[in-house]
This record gives structure tokens, sequence and C-alpha cells, in this order.
């Protein structure tokens, strides 16, 4: 996610295989709770909320709209949304390959204040090897604002099946890498998660507790997905 104050990003989250079925309804809904940095001042921790439709308009894509909301020292607050077009090929989760795309257009007015507009491009890149399975999602972010930039933020995600519906991992994401300086690991916000995804008939769960690595990062982050799919 783009943005000028270092903040956990209303959607933690490394994208899959994972699409409405077609022409049925599917909802999601994340809650996160992070302590900031103390060098943004802020009295309490912030809750944040992301309320998301998905339709399957064919076998192979699906279109989405998000609402992103959060409360912080003691206020609630409206803070954007987005719109999105997700293509997945197929849905083979025994298959060694899996591929898809998403592209997003977001507005986000972040904790700070700041109010920004941005197109985000995701390739999804995953490895299946039997019980294992490895995701990585480098997603390029341009801001749409009067002053265009390029952001590099890539996520990535190692699970493994303990049983057929419950696998536990670790996520990484990295926020907000300006392309001139991705070596620059220590002014960076990085964060690193232990996560448990379940799934019961339609649904899936995705529970996490994440630590920054660096200055810049969320000292601790709680997130919770919950994805249903109607017919």
């Amino acid at each position: 996610m783009a943005g000028i104050t270092h903040a956990a990003p209303f959607e933690i989250k490394v994208h899959d295989e994972l699409i409405a079925n077609y022409q049925e309804s599917a909802y999601e809904l994340e809650t996160n709770l992070f302590q900031a940095p103390a060098s943004q001042s802020l009295k309490t921790d912030v809750f944040q909320m992301r309320l998301e439709y998905g339709y399957g308009i064919t076998e192979k894509s699906e279109i989405g709209a998000n609402i992103y909301l959060s409360n912080y020292n003691g206020v609630s607050y409206v803070n954007g949304g987005k719109i999105s077009y997700m293509y997945i090929p197929t849905h083979d989760e025994v298959g060694l390959w899996h591929y898809g795309v998403k592209n997003e257009i977001n507005y986000i007015k972040d904790v700070g204040g700041n109010e920004t507009t941005f197109y985000e491009f995701t390739p999804i890149l995953a490895l299946q090897l039997q019980d294992w399975r490895f995701t990585v999602n480098p997603s390029i972010d341009v801001t749409l604002n009067k002053t265009s930039s390029a952001t590099f933020s890539p996520s990535a995600k190692v699970a493994y099946g303990i049983t057929r519906t419950v696998d536990v991992g670790v996520e990484y994401y990295a926020d907000n890498l300006p392309n001139k300086s991705l070596y620059n690991f220590t002014q960076q916000p990085h964060t690193t998660y232990l996560v448990m995804d379940a799934k019961y008939d339609k649904s899936t769960f995705n529970f996490g507790v994440g630590k920054g690595v660096t200055a810049n990062s969320d000292n601790w982050v709680i997130k919770l997905i919950t994805s249903i799919n109607f017919d």
C-alpha cells in the first residue's frame, strides 16, 4: 500500500488463487490492531477494518470493491477504499505452479491525514510442493496524484499444511519501497507475521501476529481475515 505515514496497511494479505465463483458473491472482513511507531505520537493503538465485496464475472476473474475504516485516539474514521479486478486462470490446488494478477485503484487517507490515490499491479506467483506452498506478490504501486511516483511493495508467504483444512506459516511484507532505494533496508517498513489459515465449508480464516523488524515499522500487529462465499 502506498502512503507517506508508516502504518499497517488496511489489507495485510498475500494474494493467492482464491476468488469468487462465477456469478457468485464473496465477502471478506479484515481487521487489524497495531502499535504505531513512537514517532507518530498516537495516544492509542490503531484499529483498522476493511470490508470487501467480490463477484465472479467469469470462471477465471473477479471484480471487487472495498471500504477502509479505522479508530484511534477515540475517534472513528472512513479512510477510503478501492476497486479491483483479479484474474486467476486455474484453481487447481494440487498443481505445481499457480499464477494470476490483480489490478487495483486505491484512495486512502492514512493515519497521518495524508491523502493518496494510486494504482497497484500485483503479480501472483505460487509453487506447491506436497504440503508446502510458497507464494510471492511483487507488487508495484504508482501514485495518481499531481506528482506521480512508483514504489515496490513485495510480500511473500511460506505455508505448511498440517491437516486438510489448517495451514501454518510465515508472511513477510515490505511496504512503500521507493524503486531508487531498494537496498536502504533500515529506513523502510518491514513486518513479519506468524499466521494460521483454516477452512470451514466455503469460508476461510487467516489469523496472524506480526512484528516490525526495522525502526520505521509498526511495533506489533494482530490481524484477522474472514472470507465467506455465497451461491
